[in-house]
Parts: C-alpha cells; sequence; structure tokens
C-alpha cells in the first residue's frame, strides 16, 4: 500500500461551509462592503427622486394656486360687501320721508297739505268741513 503524506501547501478551489467561517468579527466601517449594497439604492433613489421633486413642485403648485384664488375670492367679497353697503345707504336715503316729499314737490307739483286745504265733506248739510 502506498500511501502518499505529503506536506506541501494546498489551497482548496471552493470555500470551505461552515459555521467557522461566519464567526469572525467584521469591521463595521469597512467601506468595501457598503459600496456593494448603496450602489443599487443609490440607483433607485436617482430613479425615484426626480418622480417626487416633479410631484411635490405639483402639489406646492396647486397649492399656490388655491391660495390665490381663496384670496382674489375673498377681495371680490370683500368689495361686494361694501357696494353692498353703499346701495343701501343709498336706498335709505332715496327712500327717506324728506326726500319723497322733495322729489314730489319737484317731479309731480304735490305739497303736503296744510291744515285748512283738506276738508271732508258732511251729505247731510252738502258742505265741506275743514279741521
Amino acid at each position: 500500500m502506498n500511501y502518499n503524506n505529503s506536506t506541501q501547501a494546498y489551497m482548496r478551489s471552493i470555500a470551505k461551509i461552515g459555521g467557522r467561517q461566519q464567526v469572525g468579527s467584521r469591521d463595521l466601517f469597512d467601506l468595501s462592503g457598503w459600496l456593494v449594497l448603496w450602489k443599487p439604492v443609490g440607483r433607485i433613489m436617482l430613479m425615484i427622486f426626480p418622480v417626487v421633486l416633479g410631484i411635490h413642485m405639483f402639489i406646492a403648485s396647486a397649492v399656490t394656486n388655491t391660495d390665490q384664488t381663496i384670496t382674489m375670492v375673498d377681495n371680490q367679497r370683500h368689495e361686494l360687501m361694501d357696494k353692498n353697503i353703499g346701495l343701501l345707504a343709498q336706498r335709505a336715503r332715496l327712500w327717506a320721508p324728506e326726500n319723497i316729499e322733495k322729489l314730489a314737490g319737484e317731479k309731480l307739483a304735490l305739497y303736503a297739505d296744510s291744515g285748512d286745504q283738506v276738508g271732508k265733506f258732511n251729505r247731510s248739510n252738502g258742505t265741506f268741513v275743514y279741521p
């Protein structure tokens, strides 16, 4: 029987599978392992970032337009309220009793009566009675 006991260096062609190989501590700040992880994450972020930026710009524009529209409508409401107050004041002046008497005198030549101008007809006597 031939038994070959060589003491030469021998390299395995594949890595040894087992728990012992994984026990050794690794340096957490070793960048070579992190780069492999962060490259795909960076690619995904570069694809997602423009989409998120576009959505953010769209939402910000919509909020700004809505705010401007609300401000414009509020200003128009205040203008209408001021105009309504002015029209109510004008209506109150036009329908005031003094103004109606003045307009009736100017336009229709109607004036308020004095006490002896209007009389009541008494049928039994056939005469007018003035109060």
